[in-house]
């Protein structure tokens, strides 16, 4: 093998003039390849590990309350994020986010802005601290101001407002109710991209105040992995987060109050949709009265114990009170009994049914305590007969793989009458595919970078290993005379080719660094979509070892395989044929 090389080391500079141009060739593709590589995974990197990690997260999780408005508010937050660092992988970071459209003023200009919360931690400062154009992140973390606000330099510019100046910013809070604010900016700091430049940012009390959200609740999830440039890792953990989130039986345990006489008792929400009739028809009964009407808000059934403990009738005025989860505050409505049930699926216990709209109106708002571990409340289990009868804690939208099934789905959420809450579990790949494309073509730009290279490598080697074999043949012959094996003959030519290669690929790997050092250099000033491309106005190249070696790798492999038939064909040549041979 040391001879092989040496004299394939050897014939290499015999041919200089025709090898330097096969090198050049194959160094060039290889310069190609790694650069458009490290230009895609420098596209990922921006987009799914640092505006996103900031701007959106890889995956989030959205509650959405009456669906014909779409009003998003989660309102046991902290319950939902144990949920998911109970059963996600990976996390990096999940936090709140909120966010509202809003129409903003600044000095006699006006323009459009996404507000959204910021918390101050480690990752405010990093992302932040050093992007800052004007301003102090001091006077925004402090409370000496109204409002403070970070604002994007190309958003000052077209409000026509400097650092202390004051925003007055219009938005609806998360109960429908316009509200107005002043807002003071604090910081103004440079963009990466077009996409963050709408983007205003208020401390995470000051949005939460501004919208209505008590300090349980939130917008919603986001959640950042610890590195991530591979879709399907986001996208496995949102399908095991949806199916941890099959929702069990909503439940009201309180206590039910007629004249003097009061009895604990357990308040469950009824479905009267096309399934749940059949399973409520089988098992339930009316035995007085009849059910509330579908709009009623104030009617109620009771079960027969709960009637015979209370002396309950049609027609009478009860009290339902019940101790909420936050605050120890106490929720207290009055209703009217509109009938007594039994049923041979539920145990003799005292049991209130409500309709949807009535039961949703208190508990989604005025969330109840955990009745788990209190023997006289009733829990259904979802494996019960009545399970489809029962109004569920919400419900799940089905998971979607791109934007427009997305919004679709959410579309048809729009047309249900349903007063309970969606949750929705989603991915940036679903939600900005229209991005996400940009990558893909780049993508594809690599691709087809890898494809060229490889004809320059098949059309270089064959015409270089014909050439060469016609030129030395009588040489083929003579080395076969002497003793060498056919073997021998083929590897010596393989060799060549593969070393010429792995020198050319060096050569283009050093020449792409050196290149995307020039190209990084340059400022560019643009407004346009090709922004996203950039990372503070310079092109970002983000080149790995493992990228790097398997276009390395393959490319050695292609060249290898493309010398075998030619150096074959060699090896086969008889040497007295061989040494007959005249050009």
């Amino acid at each position: 093998m040391k001879l092989i090389l040496s004299l394939s080391l050897r014939n290499l500079l015999r041919q200089k003039r025709r090898n330097a141009f096969l090198g050049i060739a194959i160094g060039f593709g290889m310069m190609i390849l790694v650069m458009a590589n490290a230009f895609s995974y420098g596209l990922s990197d921006t987009l799914f590990n640092r505006m996103i990690v900031y701007m959106a997260g890889h995956m989030n999780l959205t509650a959405m309350e009456e669906s014909n408005k779409q009003k998003r508010v989660i309102r046991d937050k902290d319950r939902f994020i144990k949920l998911i660092k109970a059963n996600v992988g990976g996390i990096d970071k999940v936090w709140e986010a909120i966010g509202v459209f809003s129409r903003v003023i600044g000095n006699a200009k006006g323009d459009n802005a996404i507000i959204v919360n910021t918390e101050i931690d480690k990752e405010f400062y990093e992302y932040f601290g050093q992007s800052v154009v004007s301003g102090n992140i001091k006077d925004f973390t402090g409370d000496r101001l109204e409002n403070p606000v970070i604002i994007y330099s190309s958003k000052a510019k077209t409000l026509g407002v400097k650092c202390g100046d004051v925003i007055k910013a219009r938005m609806q809070t998360v109960y429908g109710q316009q509200q107005s604010a002043r807002l003071t900016v604090a910081a103004i700091i440079r963009s990466s991209n077009m996409f963050e430049e709408m983007v205003m940012f208020l401390k995470q009390k000051d949005i939460k105040a501004l919208l209505g959200y008590k300090d349980h609740e939130t917008g919603a999830l986001y959640v950042s992995f610890k590195k991530l440039n591979n879709p399907s890792v986001a996208i496995k953990a949102a399908d095991t987060l949806h199916a941890a989130l099959a929702p069990g039986i909503a439940v009201i345990y309180g206590e039910l109050a007629s004249k003097k006489k009061t009895a604990p008792a357990t308040a469950l929400g009824y479905s009267r949709d096309k399934d749940a009739v059949p399973v409520m028809e089988k098992h339930l009964s009316i035995i007085s009265g009849a059910l509330p009407e579908e709009k009623s808000e104030k009617g109620i059934v009771v079960s027969r114990s709960l009637a015979s403990s209370l002396g309950l009738k049609k027609g009478d005025a009860v009290r339902y009170r019940y101790k909420n989860k936050f605050g120890g505050v106490v929720t207290e409505n009055n209703y009217t009994v509109t009938g007594v049930f039994g049923s041979d699926a539920m145990p003799e216990k005292n049991i209130i049914l409500m309709n949807e709209k009535t039961f949703y109106k208190t508990y989604r708002e005025n969330l109840p305590g955990d009745p788990k571990g209190i023997r006289d409340a009733y829990i259904p289990d979802r494996k019960s007969a009545l399970a489809k009868v029962f109004a569920p804690e919400w419900k799940l939208l089905p998971r979607t793989a791109t934007r427009e099934d997305w919004q679709k789905k959410l579309s048809d959420m729009t047309k249900t009458k349903w007063k309970g809450t969606w949750f929705d579990v989603n991915t940036m790949y679903e939600t900005a595919d229209e991005i996400l494309k940009l990558e893909s073509a780049l993508n594809l730009v690599a691709v087809v970078a890898g494809l060229i290279l490889f004809f320059i490598i098949l059309i270089g080697v064959l015409n270089t290993l014909r050439m060469t074999i016609r030129e030395r043949t009588r040489e083929i012959g003579t080395v076969r005379a002497i003793g060498m094996q056919k073997a021998d003959v083929k590897y010596l030519f393989i060799s060549e080719i593969v070393l010429l290669t792995a020198f050319a690929c060096a050569a283009g790997i050093i020449m792409a660094f050196i290149m995307m050092w020039i190209l990084g250099l340059f400022t560019i000033n643009t407004e346009s979509v090709l922004s996203i491309l950039l990372v503070d106005r310079h092109l970002y190249f983000y080149p790995t070892a493992l990228s790097i070696m398997r276009s390395f790798l393959v490319i050695i492999i292609m060249a290898g395989l493309t010398a075998y038939f030619p150096a074959r064909r060699a090896s086969n040549l008889s040497a007295v044929k061989a040494l007959g041979h005249f050009e």
